[in-house]
């Protein structure tokens, strides 16, 4: 099957996920990291798919999700969300589309804290924030194969499985580019005490709003 990650783009990426169903448990946002760290006051914002599937409590935020109709994805819960306030798409109970939103992470959800914009609101030559942004890529301390890139990614997303949803080595680099929906505190200070320096370089969906 064909897949497709969202990667800050205006349509909702819609990718066939074998193992993805509505059932999968994603009330744990990963990682048993310091719970300190975790800056609850830092606002991130980003374009997304947003879901509801009939049996959830809360709305999700989708990076990946199942190309069936209605779609299914397994996501980061989601507090504050109103359907009522937005247009979407709705089918057999499931509710979805994509839109801009802004909020905070507390390390196990997203809080909305601006009302979400559809895409059809903004154009997006006017808010690059918004658009697909190259990871920064760092100087590794240690020469690293393929291989052991690969299990930089694996070990990310068992850690953090409603935070990243993608990895490939550059072997270039010699760095694990690793897609997430953000770069929380908790993800960010794993990477730094179980890699080498500049092994890993996140490209989120979601990024720190700049004051």
């Amino acid at each position: 099957m064909n897949t497709t990650l969202q990667r800050l783009l205006p349509l909702a990426a819609i990718v066939a996920l074998a193992a993805c169903g509505q059932g999968t448990d994603t009330t744990d946002a990963g990682g048993e990291g310091d719970a300190d760290a975790v800056a609850e006051d830092t606002v991130y914002t980003g374009s997304i798919t947003v879901y509801q599937g009939i049996e959830r409590d809360s709305a999700e935020l989708c990076a990946v999700v199942a190309e069936s109709y209605p779609p299914q994805c397994a996501g980061l819960p989601v507090t504050g969300w109103d359907w009522e306030a937005v247009d979407h798409e709705e089918a057999s109970g499931v509710r979805w589309g994509t839109f801009v939103v802004t909020g905070t992470f507390d390390g196990k959800a997203f809080t909305v804290t601006e009302d979400p914009l559809t895409m059809d609101e903004i154009d997006l030559a006017d808010h690059p924030e918004l658009q697909y942004a190259e990871p920064e890529i760092g100087d590794p301390a240690e020469d690293l194969g393929a291989a052991e890139l690969e299990a930089f990614g694996t070990e990310l997303t068992e850690e953090f499985p409603s935070l990243v949803f993608g990895s490939y080595p550059d072997e270039a680099n010699g760095v694990l580019v690793t897609d997430v929906l953000l770069v929380s505190p908790e993800l960010e200070a794993y990477a730094a005490e179980h890699f080498p320096e500049d092994a890993v370089a996140f490209a989120p969906v979601l990024r720190p709003v700049e004051e």
